[in-house]
């Protein structure tokens, strides 16, 4: 097995100390190869009342997508690690293996390595929480900038809360990225082939669109067998709920 490819089992390994019997049952299960138990576990822990969150719940969202990945569902895998990267933006091995997963799927790489998407990723590199403590911190370096410059006056502590002023609003720009995108409940398309995009819930009703695979989608709406979206461009439309994943978990 070549080294990209270790990062796709390494976590696996590093058990916490209180980890959970579902948790313990699923580790299990993968070491054995009983990947149909090691997802009923992990997803099992994720919907309980007592479910993890944070980086926690990234590392089983993690593990999940391992699992969709050595059962040669790559493009569910792209969701797994995309959701785990949500709530644990700058882990080196989940970018390694939504990497690996997306060229496995033939689709372009998160991170193109061109100035747009490399500006994203920087924005993007701190969770929800850590993007409000920086906020927070912007807002307290501005205090004690404008409090030095009503104590102290001059030009030089002008300067100084200008400064602490243009450096606050960066600060908020991270959190307002995670406001944006709190209520557009993502979808991913993980039909191999794309799914048609239909005006009403029935197979027979006409196609408006044709989604690729990977496109991301955003949530309407549920029926019991079908999921309104949203496309880019504005238009709406049905498609069957198994040929869309949800990223935000």
């Amino acid at each position: 097995m070549s080294a990209r490819f270790l990062a796709l089992f390494s976590a696996l390994f590093m058990l916490l100390p209180l980890a959970s019997a579902n948790e313990e049952r699923a580790i299990d299960a993968y070491r054995r190869g009983d990947l149909a138990t090691a997802r009923t576990e992990w997803t099992a822990l994720l919907d309980s009342a007592d479910a993890p969150r944070g980086m926690d719940r990234a590392r089983i969202l993690y593990d999940l997508g391992n699992v969709s990945f050595r059962e040669g569902k790559t493009l569910e895998a792209v969701g797994w690690y995309t959701a785990s990267l949500r709530l644990r933006p700058r882990d080196a091995d989940t970018w390694t293996n939504l990497e690996e997963a997306r060229s496995r799927a033939k689709l372009e790489p998160a991170d193109r390595g061109d100035l747009s998407s490399t500006l994203k990723r920087v924005m993007r590199s701190l969770s929800d929480a850590e993007a409000r403590w920086l906020a927070l911190g912007g807002i307290l370096v501005v205090g004690a900038a404008l409090a030095f410059e009503a104590l102290r006056g001059g030009r030089l502590a002008r300067w100084i809360a200008s400064g602490a002023t243009l450096l606050a609003l960066a600060s908020f720009v991270p959190c307002i990225d995670h406001g944006l995108r709190a209520d557009t409940r993502p979808l991913l398309v993980i039909q191999p082939d794309g799914v048609a995009l239909k005006s009403e819930p029935r197979d027979k009703s006409a196609t408006t669109s044709e989604l690729n695979a990977g496109a991301i989608v955003r949530h309407v709406d549920d029926l019991p067998e079908w999921t309104k979206v949203r496309i880019e461009g504005g238009l709406e439309g049905f498609v069957p709920k198994s040929a869309v994943f949800a990223i935000e978990r």
